[in-house]
């Protein structure tokens, strides 16, 4: 765990380094993130309420790095987060495990629509596993991951709101670890590792202060395979953060996922027992106080 913390911030500082350091002298780069770090202990000892000791932590990094240049502009996101929960007797569970990349390549055409080139790819850091059974893993780094790459256009009204559709778009799925991908595990034939799909991609995209010291970030795409397209593959990631001070802040984050490719055990009697298997909403929700750090920067050309 402290290998996978201390990867975890080596990762912050060396982009925050970049972010700082690397500018070109001819060109407009807005720079800006933040970082944050949340930890929360429960210590009980001879409590009559009953309970169980517990900890936690999450970790969360955000960039936006944007440059615009005559007609064209190259935006960049990253999105990181690591969490752990241990209760009790129970196994260390994870609570968070993401990677996001997103960038696009957008040329002016006027009247605020722009041709993209854009590509968007999702992974996770660590193993993962179906608890309470911790000897099994059902994920890890690289399996799965996806990347959808297109060309398309978008429509930029303002700088908080922007919709994108990719007619032409290919989505690759990788599971790169050999016993995963086997057992055809997220939708790969069972004798590769990759499975790659061309169909249709689109992308909204929100982020504005609602409120005095309320942010809200969010970020929905769609995926449609032309053999059928009655079925889209969904991911909508939100962030709602709220600063106290300089140092202080809450956030709200939820995700949530549709893929047709990835069976959800179901139990549907409440016997313990997985009747059946099949694509399901996933949604997760985490709440946080704790601190952070910001930072933004703007260079303009001389």
């Amino acid at each position: 765990m402290k290998k996978i913390f201390l990867s975890v911030l080596i990762m912050t500082g060396s982009i925050a380094a970049w972010s700082q350091t690397t500018t070109p002298p001819d060109t407009l780069w807005r720079i800006s993130g933040d970082f944050g770090f949340k930890f929360s202990q429960v210590s009980l000892t001879n409590w009559a309420a009953g309970g169980q000791n517990s900890y936690a932590f999450n970790a969360t990094y955000l960039m936006n790095a944007d440059y615009a240049k005559n007609k064209w502009s190259w935006n960049n996101l990253i999105v990181l987060g690591y969490g752990l929960l241990k209760q009790g007797e129970q196994p260390l569970n994870k609570t968070d495990d993401q990677i996001l990349l997103n960038t696009k390549l957008g040329y002016d055409m006027g009247k605020a629509w722009y041709a993209e080139l854009n590509a968007n790819f999702r992974t996770q850091f660590t193993d993962g596993f179906d608890l309470p059974n911790d000897s099994v893993r059902i994920s890890t780094f690289m399996a799965p991951a996806y990347l959808v790459a297109g060309l398309g256009f978008e429509y930029k009204p303002n700088d908080h709101f922007n919709a994108m559709i990719n007619p032409v778009s290919n989505k690759t799925t990788f599971v790169m670890a050999d016993d995963l991908a086997a057992i055809g595990a997220y939708g790969v034939d069972s004798a590769s590792n990759v499975r790659a799909e061309f169909g249709a991609y689109l992308t909204l995209s929100y982020k504005k202060e609602v409120a005095k010291n309320v942010s809200l970030a969010t970020l929905f795409t769609m995926f449609g395979n032309y053999e059928n397209l009655a079925v889209w593959d969904v991911n909508w990631d939100m962030i709602l953060d709220f600063k106290i001070n300089n140092w202080l802040s809450a956030n709200l984050t939820t995700n949530l996922i549709y893929d047709q490719d990835i069976n959800i055990p179901v139990d549907r009697t409440g016997d313990g027992i997985k009747e059946s298997f099949g694509p399901r909403v996933q949604f997760r929700e985490s709440f946080g106080l704790g601190l952070t750090a910001k930072f933004n920067k703007k260079t303009v050309a001389k």
